[in-house]
């Protein structure tokens, strides 16, 4: 570098900069090799006042990444290090160390370019169980070559799963016993509508009467818009990358284990991004409502109900 030749042979530096055309500040910020820009600090400084080094820090990441059904970026690892951790850190800081650690996830961007969203048709809820929205997903089971569905019931006001089945397949009886389920457990507002898409299940006359009986108003989304039941289909994007892209599963019970306990890590634990990185648990909390969402309990054999 010219500039640096000429202050090092004792010329003033305060001459030189002008005859190249450098400020200071790109003087001093520019080092003589190695990347541009400021040295990265190699220490995280904690709310108690010690410091940290990188490697401690990206340890503490990885121990972090490596927890059953986490599946974070790094917003939310950033966050886990500020409330669990103590450290004074910023997100992009723990962008470049999980980057260079190669520990950010390559998740598949869906093309959303000329798609309208549909937010004027959203449930807008104001208290807990207020809105429900459910849906089925296939789950495949690798050591028996076939897909096994799971249907979940969620609270749109708090992202909480409030009940779900995981089965070969999902009758209007099955759909009809986990709405039941749901609706014993928790003490529902005067007002309860349950959105669903139009799929046979949903639109048998024996679940719709079962839901005009317990005075739960039941919204079909139009056809082709998954986009009206995005909260639902939403949670189906993580279970698909915090499940299902984990786990190959031998037989249906080896799954059922698996769901039963990723539904109360996410209901109790996992962060998320909408509730200010929240569990669904801890911002029912936060809004000081006294019921909380439950420990799912591990499932058991489906008791139809033939009276409806």
């Amino acid at each position: 570098m010219i500039a640096k030749d000429f202050i090092q042979q004792g010329y003033p530096l305060y001459k030189v900069l002008p005859l190249c055309g450098l400020s200071k500040s790109s003087y001093y910020f520019l080092p003589f090799g190695g990347k541009r820009g400021r040295k990265a600090s190699t220490h995280t400084l904690s709310k108690e006042g010690i410091l940290y080094s990188n490697e401690y820090v990206l340890e503490r990441i990885k121990w972090l990444l490596n927890q059953e059904f986490v599946d974070y970026g790094y917003n939310k690892v950033t966050d886990w290090l500020r409330d669990s951790e103590g450290l004074v850190i910023n997100q992009k800081k723990v962008y470049r160390l999980m980057k260079e650690a190669r520990l950010l996830s390559n998740r598949i961007r869906r093309d959303k370019r000329g798609k309208r969203i549909a937010q004027d048709l959203l449930p807008n809820p104001s208290v807990p169980f207020e809105c429900l929205q459910t849906d089925i997903k296939y789950i495949y089971i690798h050591g028996q070559h076939r897909n096994a569905l799971l249907i979940t019931v969620l609270d749109v006001f708090s992202r909480g799963v409030l009940g779900y089945r995981l089965e070969w397949s999902i009758t209007k009886h099955q759909v009809i016993d986990l709405m039941k389920e749901v609706l014993h457990h928790y003490q529902m507002p005067e007002k309860v509508s349950l959105r669903t898409d139009n799929g046979s299940q949903f639109e048998a006359g024996l679940f719709r009467e079962y839901l005009k009986e317990m005075s739960v108003d039941h919204e079909f989304t139009h056809v082709a818009t998954p986009q009206e039941n995005c909260y639902i289909e939403s949670f189906h994007s993580i279970v698909e990358s915090a499940v299902c892209a984990k786990y190959e599963f031998e037989n249906l019970a080896e799954a059922k284990d698996a769901f039963n306990r990723f539904m109360n890590f996410y209901n109790q634990e996992r962060l998320h991004g909408s509730l200010d990185n929240l569990s669904p648990n801890q911002f029912l909390e936060g809004k000081k409502y006294t019921q909380k969402l439950r420990t799912l309990p591990s499932q058991q054999p489906l008791v139809t109900n033939s009276n409806f």
